[in-house]
Order: C-alpha cells, then structure tokens, then sequence
C-alpha cells in the first residue's frame, strides 16, 4: 500500500499543472485589465463564461492599503464590486477568487489606474496559491473508498451474503465506512481552504467551513454522509428487510453524491451528465465494492460460495455494460478530440485510467467465463485463481481512484476553449441609476450587423420588468437614435438582435426599463464601436 500511495503521488506532481483550474474563465471586466481611467471608478464589473459565485475580493489600492470590506453583488455570470470613495491616482489591483458550478474555485487579479500608473509593484503575498493539494487529494482519495469500496461492500454482505460467517469482511468494510466517514468533513474544510487560498493552519477557522459549504461540494458531502451511515446502519441491523433497504438506499446515494458536484456533472447537458454520472457510480460502487468481501469468502470455502459468486456475476454484466456506456459518455463529453488525450493533463490521467479500466475488464471477463463456471468442482484450484483475480482487481481499482483524485486539480479539454465573448471581441457598458443598473453588449463590437445582450439588476437582485427597449445613436455622426424592443432570453437577461451599426466611434446608450404600468427606468451611458 505504501508503493501504491509513493506511485499516486508521483503521478500527481507529473500531471498536475501548478495552479488550481477550473472550468469558469473571466470573459470580460470593466475597467479592463490594465486601463488607465480619467476618474476613479465606483464600480468594478466582472463577467464569466458561466455562472460563479464571490468567496473573497480584496482591493490593494496605489497607497498600499488593503480594502476587504467590498460590497459584492452577483448576478448569473456578472459579479459587481462596489470600490471605495475617493480612489487615489496610481495603479490598484482588485483580488478576486470565485467558485465555478462545479465547486471548484478559481481566482485572478485585476489592476486599473487612475489618472496614470504607478510603480510596478510585487504580487501581494496574500494572494499567493496556498491550497492545501496534497491532504485534499488524499481525503478525497479516502472518501471514494469509503463510497466504493465501503458502501459496496455493505451492500454485497447484505444482498448476496447475509447469513455468512466471514466477520472479517464485515470489519473491514466498517472500517472503511468509518474512514470514509471521517474524511467527509475534512475534504470539506479542505475545499474550504483551497476556496480561500488560505494555508492549512486557519482549517479550524469558521470562515473555512462556510466557504466549504458554500461551493458544491457541500451538497456532495451531505449526501456521502447519509450512504455510509445508511451502509454502516445495514451492517448493525438484525432484520434481513431493512439490512437491505439501507444498503440499497446507501448505494444509490453513492451515485447521487458524486453528481451534485465536480467537472462531469457541471458539464452540458446537465440531464445527461447529472444522471451518467449517478449510473456511473452506483454500478462502480456494486463492481469494486464485492471484491475484498468476495476474495475473504473465497479463502473461507463457504458451502454457497458457487451460487453467491454466480448470482452477484450476473449482476456485475449489468454494472460493466453501464459503466462502459457511462463512461464513454462523459470521457466524449469532457475530452471533445483524441488529440486531448494526450496534449493535456486531464487527457493524460484519462488515457492512464483506461488502460487500466481494460485490464481491469480483461480479468472481469476471464473470472466470469471462466474461473467462475469452474467453482464448485472437486478442485479447489479454481477459487484460489478467483480469489487472487480478486485481490488483484481491487489493487487496480484503487490506482483508478487514485487517478480520478487527481481530476480535482486538472480542467477537461472542454474548459480549456477560450470563451466565445473573448474570440468575438464584443464591448460593453454598464449604465447606472441608484435604483438599477443594466450591463449592455455588443457581441460584435465594430460596425455593420450586430447583437446586443442586456443585463438587468435592481438594487434587491435582478429586475423582472415588463418591457426593455435599447436605443442606440451617434450625434456625431448624424445617426439619430436606433430603438429596438428587446427579447427576454432568461431571468434579468434581454436579447436584441435586428441591429446595424453605420460607423464606428462613440454611441450613445439609452435603456428604457418599464418596471410596471406605473414605473418606467432610464438609464443612460455610451461604448465605443470599432470600425
């Protein structure tokens, strides 16, 4: 096991980049990154390519001083910051760390000026990446065995072998669940810890446990807690009824918790991904769950040992052919091109799991045709090789868990594209009233054809007005006002499309909101429009 643990972790620092990524990329800001402003803004805007939600914001401003306390408004993609009062001249950086849908979190840094630079500065150590890699990849590791290999061993003592008089199984699949148990909350505060970028000293500190909560895997850790009770419940209880429901319960709950959170679940569409994932890991909870209870019993010689081993057999083809199908499923989603395979580091740890997936099917098929119909004969030879074909089976499943633990750190291809915003070079500008304000762009921002988006947010969440018009003109240039109604494509989330823009230079912007029949907002700003 030592070897086992020294060749993850070797695997790990080869394949892990050396920064935490994520699938969610900032697409765009206001100020951009590296503007040099006439006035100090009031304001910061932040837009991803999917939905985030705000952990920690900080402003270093030109004097030095550091500013926590920022108010901070999210929206869908958008994130607002409200920047102190009476910025200084010179260069300040706003610190930013989001959590994507897929809980994982991310964070950058933007620098504005005003008035003119100041003096390059050195990153502020606080925002150094201080994620505690190596014990989150090891809690996970630990709760997966607890999941897989516990909760699936629960469920096959209570299935398959409830009267059997192998304890050992039975302590150590308790201990399992027992571990697993105990390396939920800590994968938690960890999570917590790597949100925040804090080191491992401050995992007693509250705000970690709520910053842990706060991103998915909260809600994967609820659900991991109520399996392995429910399992560990199956193996105490008397009653062959209830030792069968909970371990049922417990291993469908295995599939539910590992898709309420991480890349494959976040991935579009949610209804495919979601429930692959669930089928996924209950059929590889049921698989590698039987292997250190199935390889105790074989040792033991129980009398039912032939039809224990052909009834749980029978099962196993269902559990493969939809761990197959599955996995192919979310391997095509996440990785997108064979060349990902190998020109990325989640496409390496992929390429390295299936070949070990198919040694683990090649001796999956050699125990079902033929070590299996060979139990039960006068020689005993044929529950020797199975019980060996088992440990081995076990070993190699858990260098696959370890290998999925590595997929914490790493992006699928999918998440590497540059966001669509970026390629299209699209403007934008954020127009204000104390009671609302509306994000305009431009998705092509040069002149000719164009599409504009409105965002909508009041000063208690985002706006459901009844109309939204967008007017579009260039005094300059002679271009009266151009006025399209607008078309709701999601909450607070206005389309329109039916735009021509003649010239290129400054236009001005008019948003007119019609709350109610009897509140109308108008909010008013300008962008510029490339040639």
């Amino acid at each position: 096991m030592a070897r086992l643990v020294a060749l993850l972790l070797l695997a790990l620092a080869a394949l892990a980049p050396s920064a935490a990524w994520a699938h969610a990329a900032l697409v765009q800001s206001d100020p951009a990154d590296g503007q040099v402003l006439a006035a100090a803004p009031t304001m910061a805007h932040l837009r991803f390519n999917e939905p985030v939600s705000p952990l920690v914001f900080r402003l270093f401003d030109a004097s030095g001083r550091i500013h926590r306390d920022l108010g901070v408004t999210r929206h869908e993609r958008m994130i607002m910051v409200t920047l102190p009062a009476g910025l200084g001249t010179g260069s300040h950086v706003l610190s930013w760390r989001v959590t994507s849908t897929d809980g994982h979190p991310i964070g950058g840094s933007l620098t504005f000026s005003v008035g003119q630079a100041s003096a390059a500065r050195s990153a502020p150590a606080e925002d150094v990446e201080t994620g505690p890699r190596w014990p989150l990849w090891l809690s996970r590791l630990i709760l997966y065995c607890g999941l897989f290999l516990g909760v699936g061993g629960a469920f096959f003592r209570s299935w398959f072998t409830p009267g059997a008089q192998e304890q050992r199984s039975v302590i150590l699949v308790r201990a399992l669940l027992i571990a697993g148990l105990l390396a939920a909350p800590v994968s938690l505060a960890l999570q917590g810890l790597d949100a925040l970028g804090s080191p491992l000293s401050d995992i007693a500190v509250a705000p970690t446990w709520r910053a842990g909560f706060a991103t998915t895997l909260g809600y994967t850790v609820i659900a991991a807690v109520l399996s392995l009770a429910s399992a560990f419940a199956s193996l105490v209880l008397r009653e062959q009824l209830w030792r069968r429901v909970l371990s049922l319960a417990a291993l469908v709950g295995v599939g539910i918790a590992l898709s309420l959170s991480g890349h494959a679940s976040s991935a579009q569409p949610q209804w495919l991904t979601r429930s692959a994932v669930l089928i996924h890991g209950v059929a590889v909870a049921y698989w590698i769950g039987a292997l250190l209870p199935l390889a105790l019993l074989l040792r033991g010689r129980s009398g039912s040992l032939p039809e224990v081993v052909r009834a749980w057999s029978t099962g196993a083809v269902a559990a493969v052919t939809a761990l197959v199908l599955t996995g192919t499923a979310l391997a095509w989603i996440q990785v997108q091109s064979p060349g990902a395979l190998v020109g990325t580091a989640y496409g390496r740890i992929l390429y390295a799991k299936l070949a070990l997936v198919v040694a683990l099917l090649g001796l999956a098929a050699m125990n079902r045709f033929r070590l299996t119909p060979a139990l039960g004969q006068a020689d005993r030879r044929a529950e020797r090789r199975l019980s060996a074909s088992a440990g081995a089976e076990l070993v190699l499943a858990l260098v696959i868990l370890g290998l999925v633990g590595l997929w914490r750190f790493t992006p699928p291809p999918r998440a590497l594209e540059t966001p669509p915003a970026s390629r299209s070079e699209a403007v934008v500008a954020h127009l204000h009233t104390p009671q609302a304000m509306a994000e305009v762009t431009l998705v092509s921002g040069h002149t000719g054809p164009a599409r504009a988006r409105i965002v909508l947010v009041g000063s208690s969440g985002p706006l459901d007005p009844k109309e939204v018009t967008l007017s579009l003109s260039n005094g300059s240039a002679g271009v009266e006002a151009i006025a399209r109604p607008a078309a709701r494509v999601g909450p607070g989330e206005w389309e329109v499309r039916d735009l021509v823009l003649p010239v290129p230079g400054r236009w001005d912007v008019r948003v007119e909101v019609l709350v109610s029949d009897f509140e109308k907002a108008v909010l008013e700003g300008g962008l510029e429009v490339r040639p």
